[in-house]
């Protein structure tokens, strides 16, 4: 270890002890009033009472003006954004003009960045039509509205149609007592600019052959304190020059016939490792005839692994290992659905147990050691990661029209179903041969059986999606103390075999079959003088859906198709209840160019995911103030406002460690998780004006999956508004016992913090967003799936959480948060027959931060000091499994020259006192940084529009204490030169 780092953790967290907050409490009591600082994202998050995610609901506009985006007007495209120098000082709140970077630093991509906007905002000041036409009429309580829009705001109910992305119609008409809506859209290639030049676009007409059509409506009965609604929603695929259209859909008629029919067979609850899929006398079903000749070959393997197939290097005499064919271009991801069969591997494993030489394809070794080939005579088992895979080839098959799966089945199992089209018989290899599907589920076993006592023959059809339908009935009841919300709906999914005869489709005589499954639930509050006591029900069955999955082509129906669009594998889903759980225009997982408003092909939210940490609703986190490619809790002088968000406290009841507020589930939003059904009741009671308490009690249990969440808790909470001297305190506690093995796994967004490129210091307004989108620039923000650690499958838990802001006097601002987890783990075998360890977790976090402001003359400095410490700690074994330390000393300058020009400076670590961070558990992680500012900014206005420009000089150093790293460290002078445009009377009325 470097010797500059010993011992400095150790006397800081003695700093930091329980006697220090005492101090800080009893300080409260002789400090006054504050004025407003800049605003950071807050670490307390609200209780939510019920499990159930509150949901936008419906709205009906015939009466009402149409509510577009927070923040929309004539002549901006979207709202302006606050603007934070490098020091985190406040600039203005409007959008960027012009920025111009060079950089010094070894190693870098590039050293010079300027931005302009070119044409951009001449498009959006002279832009009278953005996307929005609404007509409108009435008389007294009778009326109605007809609105037309681009990325329109639909809602019928949550378990319907949800949806910030919706391109068509809607109309609304309001009489006293009744409501209706109805709506449409041309969901597939809904625009005209997005293609031109192909012959679909023609003078900015967008035509279209076949397509997708999303239809909706809603009646809704007011009854005063009781209100009834009906929803109906459909999307399907049809084809405008044919006759037989409905709305249960059909087959595109570029859809490729299939060849093989890939079956998986696995254990629906792997995590157990024990009583798995048991199979056996699987057969195929063929026009209604059961077909034994048509035998299916069948390889084992574990999930999780890559692929063995590649190209042969002459030079190396070895096999280079290839992904398969991304067909599309755009490798576009569906969150959870983008799991596809190792088909190509299957098949040269094939060819190899038959003698065939498959080295000039793939690695044979590989394959031997991976892929394990059985027979389908046998009686079968698939436990924990494994996996059975039966493929039949019915490419021989001169007349197909139906094809269902029959087998014997046992214990938890699941089946999953994907095709393969051969498209190009050219190809030399087996992976640019095939186009296959994503795997679909098809079948899965209720609970966790492992005693095959569910043994029984299933049979389940073989198919495309063609059409869904859902449709509900909710009720909302609102008496003086009682309140009753609730909603039942049910879902059809239709498919048809993709059929042929002698090789020409004949998708019309293949028949159709539907898949149905409902989803419910019910909640009631009572209010009763200081108290409450809430109830709740619900289900969300596996196969309650509202999704089409359709195959996405420009070209003729032929075994060789080619995909021009750019969508994965040529596959598409339309999501009618939207994955948004920020409620911005952009869904966290979308359909990019095929109808979000730009020219893009991302598959998931363009300017990230951050929930609950955007209190100002200017569209960028308070984590990023400044809006560059760094999140502001790594970035000089802006850390001292903000943590990571493994700091933010907030109640998580599905156990993941990631407060429920801030989670990003990556599944559709549906007011309830996907395959379970449950209970929660609590009661709730206020003791004094500051003091609450809450009891429950919520029993959460996977339908197919055998997993369950049973928690009873305790919840003791004391908030004090600022009074006086005290700013805010904030206290809670809470005593859990916990069951929960349900894998909760959650997104994360990080920012780029790659230092070396151009634009490292200029934000990107929400329209560059796009353009660096288009321009294919490296995304500002990309997401990653965050494991659940599964820490509390059987636990008693106790958390606290204190923070208190104190201002003793009007120049000096104290705030210390402190929260402590400790998590007794019960030692043994579980229900579930999994062993956990005995043992003791203790996450502890600590902040302290101090600022005081010093004026002399003209000059304010203002020195702040912040220490950061993180633990998790396994008290067992007195092992730290995390240890982060952060000790912060910044002094800040100002001193304004002239009317409106101010000079302002900043250095953060000098000397022999550096920014530190020290890592315990993994010191490659740990450093020194020193950092300096110097800016000079102009605040002027120009025919009613506010100008400012900012210039200056930063220095940076860096030195990881791990020295054989040293290719990390740096030593950077950069400068800046920035121009910013506002609008001082944006927003606000006339």
């Amino acid at each position: 270890m470097n010797p500059k780092f010993e011992g400095v953790p150790a006397c800081l967290h003695a700093f930091c002890g329980w006697t220090g907050l005492l101090v800080l409490v009893c300080v409260a009591t002789l400090v006054q009033g504050q004025e407003p600082r800049l605003r950071a994202a807050s670490e307390i998050e609200s209780a939510r009472p019920f499990l159930r995610w509150d949901r936008p609901t419906y709205r009906n506009y015939a009466l009402q003006n149409y509510a577009n985006y927070p923040n929309h007007s004539f002549p901006y495209e979207d709202a302006p954004r606050a603007y934070y120098g490098p020091l985190g000082d406040y600039l203005i709140r409007g959008y960027d003009l012009y920025s111009w970077e060079e950089t010094r630093i070894p190693g870098q991509e590039f050293g010079s960045a300027i931005f302009k906007p070119n044409e951009m905002y001449q498009l959006v000041w002279y832009k009278v039509y953005d996307g929005v036409v609404v007509g409108r009429d009435g008389y007294g309580g009778w009326g109605y509205s007809f609105v037309v829009a681009d990325n329109m705001i639909a809602r019928l109910s949550p378990l319907t149609l949800s949806m910030t992305s919706f391109n068509g119609f809607r109309l609304d008409i309001s009489t006293p007592r009744l409501q209706l809506t109805g709506m449409g859209s041309r969901i597939e290639r809904p625009h005209t600019y997005q293609e031109e030049g192909l012959f679909w676009a023609i003078e900015r007409t967008h035509y279209a052959d076949e397509s997708t059509m999303l239809l909706g409506s809603r009646a809704q009965v007011d009854l005063g304190r009781l209100k009834m609604g009906l929803n109906w929603a459909n999307a399907h695929v049809y084809q405008s020059t044919q006759p037989g259209n409905g709305l249960k859909g059909r087959l595109k008629p570029a859809q490729p016939l299939m060849d093989w029919i890939v079956v998986r067979f696995s254990d629906d609850s792997p995590l157990d490792r024990t009583g798995g899929a048991v199979v056996q006398e699987v057969q195929l079903v063929v026009n209604g005839q059961s077909r034994p000749d048509l035998v299916p070959r069948v390889v084992r393997h574990h999930g999780g692994i890559g692929p063995q197939v590649g190209t042969l290097s002459q030079r190396t005499g070895k096999v280079a290992v290839v992904q398969y064919t991304q067909f599309g271009g755009h490798r576009l991801f569906y969150r959870g659905r983008d799991d596809m069969p190792l088909y190509a591997d299957y098949l040269y494993r094939l060819d190899q147990e038959e003698g065939v030489d498959v080295s000039a394809n793939a690695d044979p070794e590989g394959l031997r050691a991976i892929f394990k080939v059985e027979s389908p005579e046998e009686a079968l088992r698939a436990d924990g990661a494994e996996q059975l895979v039966f493929l039949f080839d019915v490419s021989q098959e001169p007349v197909v029209e139906s094809v269902q799966v029959e087998a014997l089945l046992g214990n938890d199992y699941r089946v999953d179903v994907a095709l393969l089209s051969n498209v190009n018989p050219r190809a030399k290899a087996y992976y640019g041969e095939y186009l296959s599907t994503f795997y679909r589920p098809v079948l899965r076993s209720p609970g966790n059986v492992r005693d095959l006592g569910n043994l029984k023959r299933r049979r389940f059809g073989i198919g495309e999606d063609t059409g869904v339908f859902t449709y509900s009935a909710d009720l909302n009841l609102s008496l003086p103390g009682l309140e009753v919300q609730g909603e039942y709906a049910r879902s059809a999914l239709y498919q048809r075999y993709p059929g042929e005869r002698d090789g020409q489709p004949v998708f019309d005589d293949s028949p159709r079959f539907a898949d149905r499954n409902s989803a419910a639930f019910l909640n009631a509050t009572r209010w009763f003088g200081r108290g409450r006591l809430g109830a709740e029900i619900f289900a969300i069955n596996p196969g309650f859906t509202t999704s089409l999955r359709t195959f996405l082509n420009r070209g003729t129906h032929r075994r060789n198709n080619t995909n021009l669009i750019g969508m994965y594998n040529q596959t598409v889903y339309w999501d009618m209840v939207e994955d948004n759980d920020d409620g911005d225009r952009f869904p966290d997982r979308r359909v990019g160019n095929l109808v979000g408003f730009s020219n893009d092909s991302q598959a998931h939210d363009v300017d990230g995911v951050f929930l609950d940490q955007d209190e100002d609703n200017d569209g960028w986190p308070e984590t990023n103030r400044d809006g560059d490619l760094i999140p502001d809790s790594e970035e000089p002088f802006l850390m001292f406002h903000v943590e990571p968000n493994a700091y933010a406290y907030g109640l998580d009841r599905n156990h993941n460690d990631e407060p429920d507020p801030r989670e990003d589930d990556g599944e559709v939003d549906y007011p309830y998780d996907y395959d379970q059904r449950g209970y929660h009741l609590f009661g709730q009671l206020d003791l004094t004006p500051n003091w609450s308490l809450a009891l429950g009690r919520y029993a959460t249990a996977q339908i197919a999956g055998g997993g369950r969440n049973y928690s009873s808790y305790a919840l003791l909470t004391y908030q004090r508004p600022g009074i006086d001297r005290l700013r805010q305190l904030f206290f809670e506690n809470s005593l859990r016992r916990v069951q929960d093995d349900i894998a909760d796994e959650y997104v994360s967004w990080d920012e780029n913090a790659d230092r070396t490129r151009n634009f490292s210091f200029r934000g990107l307004s929400r329209g560059n967003v796009i353009d660096a989108f288009i321009h294919d620039y490296p995304p500002i923000f990309s997401f990653r799936f965050v494991p659940d650690l599964m820490f509390y499958q059987d636990s008693y838990v106790n958390e606290t959480y204190l923070e208190a802001r104190l201002r003793p006097w009007s120049t000096l601002n104290v705030v210390q948060k402190m929260r402590l987890r400790l998590n007794w783990q019960q030692g043994g075998r579980l229900y579930n027959g999994l062993f956990q360890k005995d043992r003791r977790l203790d996450f502890h976090t600590w902040v302290s931060r101090i600022e005081y402001t010093w004026h002399w003359g003209r000059l304010k400095v203002t020195p702040q000091y912040k220490i950061m410490v993180l633990q998790l700690v396994d008290r067992d074994k007195d092992r730290r499994l995390r240890d982060d330390f952060r000790s912060i000393p910044i002094l800040r300058l100002e001193c304004p020259l002239l009317l409106r020009t101010t000079l302002r400076a900043g250095i953060q670590g000098w000397g022999p006192v550096p920014y530190l961070r020290h890592d315990r558990v993994a010191s490659r992680f740990s450093f020194e940084q020193r950092t300096s500012f110097a800016t000079l900014t102009n605040h002027s206005k120009y025919f009613g529009y506010e100008l400012v420009t900012i210039m200056g000089l930063r220095q940076n150093q860096k030195e990881y204490e791990t020295k054989f790293l040293d290719a990390r460290d740096f030593d950077g002078l950069t400068f800046f030169v920035r121009a910013m445009v506002g609008f001082t009377l944006y927003g606000q009325p006339l």
